[in-house]
Parts: structure tokens; sequence; C-alpha cells
């Protein structure tokens, strides 16, 4: 991948698009069947010839191009820590830049608790409005496996319903999605994992990039993860965002949180609905879904451990104490589940 400013991202955007819709296509009786949906996370990713490095460049395809995946395969990666390229319409495209997705619509909840429920984008990207139109403007664009607070139900001029959502920055102000692109968690899905065992802890590997879980000291999980990184940083130099090492414990617990950062720096973030927020330091070091990339296996994070929202589910139900289901922010005196950063 090369580096590309967002001055940059709207000059080659255009030119991308129109190849992309000018590369011949074969008939539909010789296509190949999709056996997955994917969405590209950087500003400019090249979809190559052939899967490996070196390959003839073929299209460059723009952020939130959604591409049907043809086929999946293992060799040698653009980085070390990835081999996996997936096969598109385009081209072999690196699987590190292509967030996988689905496209599933899901029924309307008429009726919301008291207390409002969660749900999970189950489309590759949703616009949230500023009310309930589609020609209203669009505050942010929510990602699918992002997790959102879901209050209050209205219908539109067409009788179509929007959800409205509580963000936890933004707590007065009004944000609607329409409610088919958003599936409610079940209470059910945010039950305890292993709530009997005993002497649960999370491990943190720098070296290896995973999280592992134990149980009495036996392995019982683990993933792949992103931790923390040193950037150079655009008029600041460079600064170092490595995960925090050394014994911690769960201090507190998020089944949602709107992340922000350096706003108007050159390495700024604002990620609303970021999915299932384990903090083990009072800084917001956190275990947590990220859905603005699928590079795992690399230190790449500001800090936090980045793994995928469903991994992120896991370590929120397994780890002490239980969230309850609406608890959109628990806080942890003591007794949480410890986690070794090495």
């Amino acid at each position: 991948m090369t580096d590309l400013t967002r001055r940059d991202f709207l000059k080659f955007s255009s030119v991308a698009l129109s190849a992309a819709v000018l590369k011949p296509f074969p008939p539909d009786e010789e296509r190949p069947q999709p056996i997955g949906l994917g969405r590209i996370t950087d500003w400019r990713v090249w979809a190559y010839h052939e899967p490996r490095p070196g390959a003839r460049r073929e299209v460059a395809l723009t952020r939130d191009q959604i591409v049907d995946v043809l086929d999946v395969v293992s060799t040698e990666g653009l980085l070390s820590h990835n081999s996996v390229w997936n096969l598109t319409k385009y081209g072999w495209l690196y699987s590190s830049w292509v967030q996988p997705v689905e496209h599933k619509i899901n029924p309307v909840v008429q009726r919301v608790p008291r207390n409002g429920f969660w749900a999970e984008v189950s489309v590759p990207f949703v616009e949230m409005r500023a009310a309930p139109k589609d020609t209203v403007a669009r505050l942010y664009r929510l990602y699918y496996s992002s997790v959102h607070l879901v209050v209050s139900t209205v219908r539109d001029d067409s009788g179509d319903v929007w959800y409205q959502l509580k963000d936890d920055q933004y707590e007065s102000r009004v944000e609607f999605v329409r409610a088919e692109a958003l599936r409610p968690i079940p209470r059910s899905e945010l039950t305890p994992i292993s709530p009997f065992a005993t002497d649960k802890r999370l491990e943190v590997s720098l070296k290896d990039q995973k999280v592992l879980a134990y149980e009495d000291d036996k392995l019982v999980w683990s993933t792949r993860c992103a931790t923390g990184a040193a950037f150079t940083i655009e008029g600041v130099g460079l600064v170092d965002f490595t995960t925090p090492m050394g014994e911690h414990t769960v201090v507190r617990k998020r089944p949602s949180r709107h992340m922000m950062g350096f706003i108007g720096r050159a390495d700024e973030y604002d990620l609303p609905g970021v999915p299932y927020c384990t903090y083990f330091t009072q800084d917001g070091a956190a275990v947590h879904g990220a859905y603005w990339h699928n590079d795992f296996g690399h230190p790449r994070s500001h800090g936090c451990v980045n793994v995928l929202a469903e991994d992120a589910k896991w370590v929120y139900r397994w780890s002490i104490p239980v969230a309850a289901y609406d608890d959109a922010l628990l806080t942890v005196e003591d007794g949480g589940t410890p986690i070794s950063v090495v």
C-alpha cells in the first residue's frame, strides 16, 4: 500500500471508479460465484494481475468500494504478517485492506424498550443523518460490525422506519439511521462465557501479535491482533503509541464507544460505534473490535489492541466482571480479569 493524502484521494478516485466500470467482464454463465463480500478500507488500493508482490497492477480501487470476493488464496503477501489475497473481478486484492462484510437487511423493531437496545450494522455501511430523511446532512458513515444504541423509532414521509441513536460523545445530538441496516443484538448474545471458571487471565503478546485467554493456566482461546505502534506524524514527528507492557486488569467495559483523538492532526481518528471495548488501563488502552482495517498481525494502533468485532465480543463476555446488557459503561474498582502485555 502506498501513502495517499485526502487531496490525492479526491484526484485519483474518479479515475479509479471509471477504470473499474470499464473493465471487461465475462458473460453471466462464465462468471465465478461470489463466496463473500468485501469493503475497501484505504484511500486507494490496487488490484493485481496475480496474488504476489511485484505483479502487474490492474485497477485502483478507492475507499468504501464494495467488491464480490470470488476466491481466497494464501501465498506471499505484500507484508510479512499476512499472506492472504482475495480474487475479485478487478484482480487480486491484498486482504489487509479489505474488510469482510455482509449485506443483511433486518426486520424492524417497532417498540423500543425504555433503555433502548444495542444493534450492529449488518450492511457494508449506512449513513447516519441529522433527521430521518435521505436528503439531510450526513453526520457519519456507519460501518459493518460497529455497535450503536437505539433509543426510539420514527417513520419518514414515505412510511419507512428509522432508528434514532444515542451517541456517547454527543448525547444531546439527534441521529438517525435507516432501521433495516441495523441488526438488534439480543440479550442472549451478551451472556457471560464460562462464568464459573476460575483463574481467568488474558495475555497480549506483542511479539506474536496475539491475544490469548487462559483458565487455570490452560489456553482456551486465542486470536490475532494489532497492537500499538510508533508513528512519524506530519508536523509532530515520531510518537510512541506502543501498547503499555506489564501487568494490568480490566478497569471498565463498554459495548460501544465513539472513539476520537488528535482531531486536526495528521493521525486524527473519529470512529463511532467501536464494538466491545474491554479497557485495561485508566488512560484508555483496551481490547476492542476494529472495522477500519483487516490488517491484524502487526502493530498499527494508537495503543489499543485491535481485533475482529466477534473476537472483541468474546473477550467482553468472557472477562470479569460481567457486564449487564443495559450497561453502557461498567467501571471496575477491583477484581477485574488480569491482562498481561508481554
